[in-house]
């Protein structure tokens, strides 16, 4: 460890990245990209959606890194393409008071893309207002407070 980085500490504020999307009817993997802000990492603790209809599916995947899948299918003989977990499955849904925790807090770096797909098998006419919010903390690098006076 560098004598600069021994020096830093960590602050924690509060933060919540909101991504807000208009699924449009029928969409197959519509895609919509959310960013980390470039002034510290983010350390996800919990995630929360507000939707319409509970019949959304979701992909999301970390972009830069070999384009990391964080949802999987469990069926190895999938004949068909997989659209994703339905949202009500993934998250808390704001309706009950609820949101979904992180069990082991996930940080992810300043300035990283998060590339989610959303699929609508409602079959509904219109489109389908869903806003994502993952909670957790910016993680800022400070320096430790002065001890010159001593």
């Amino acid at each position: 460890m560098t004598q600069a980085a021994a020096s830093q500490q960590i602050l924690k504020i509060p933060r919540s990245i909101v991504l807000d999307v208009t699924v449009l009817n029928a969409a197959v993997h519509q895609p919509q990209n959310l960013q980390i802000p470039n002034d510290a990492d983010f350390e996800w603790w919990w995630l929360s959606i507000f939707r319409t209809v509970n019949t959304l599916k979701i992909l999301m995947t970390e972009t830069g890194v070999g384009n990391r899948a964080f949802i999987y299918s469990g069926s190895p003989n999938l004949n068909t393409a997989f659209d994703g977990i339905l949202v009500d499955n993934w998250a808390g849904i704001v309706q009950n008071n609820g949101a979904f925790p992180i069990a082991v807090p996930y940080v992810m770096p300043a300035n990283r893309q998060y590339q989610f797909q959303f699929t609508d098998s409602t079959g509904a006419s219109g489109s389908n207002p869903i806003e994502i919010a993952l909670h957790g903390y910016g993680l800022l690098a400070v320096a430790p407070p002065s001890t010159s006076g001593q």
